[in-house]
């Protein structure tokens, strides 16, 4: 599949829900990857240069994978986070060493319910996880759990 370059409009759409996570602005070409993967260009080829290669000999992929886009919301990769990082101000959940363990092993985090009860005002929505300082991957708060979306070849054995 080819991929589908976005442009004033569709990026704006894009940078409202990327308010989520506080970022305001991206200086990157994005490209749909796919329905909802969505891809970040930066280098030094020109949009109009990087339509004509993709329409001489068709391109699988450009960028980073930066994002998975639902309907209303929107996942930020373990890449966009740290290319992001200094920009990333909201949305942001601290986790504990044992939960930290259990993350970068893929499993989701089991909230206790003491952390039910302190994290019962956040919205049920991604988060970017931090721990001891460094953003680590991204989750989905739910009621009881944080859903772990670590890449499997990520994930310690």
């Amino acid at each position: 599949m080819n991929p589908r370059f976005i442009f004033k409009t569709e990026k704006r759409e894009i940078l409202e829900l990327l308010e989520h996570y506080g970022i305001t602005d991206l200086p990157y070409l994005l490209v749909f990857s796919g329905k909802e993967k969505i891809r970040g260009y930066s280098g030094i080829l020109s949009t109009d240069e990087l339509i004509a290669i993709d329409k001489a000999v068709g391109i699988e992929l450009i960028g980073a994978y930066f994002f998975h886009k639902y309907d209303n919301n929107i996942r930020l990769s373990a890449d966009a986070i740290h290319l992001l990082k200094d920009k990333i101000t909201k949305n942001i959940l601290e986790i504990t060493e044992l939960q930290a363990r259990e993350w970068f092993k893929g499993q989701d985090i089991l909230l206790t319910k003491e952390d039910q009860a302190k994290l019962k005002d956040e919205s049920k929505t991604f988060k970017v996880i931090k721990y001891k300082g460094d953003l680590i991957g991204t989750g989905k708060l739910t009621e009881d759990r944080i859903v772990n979306y670590m890449p499997k070849e990520r994930r310690q054995k």
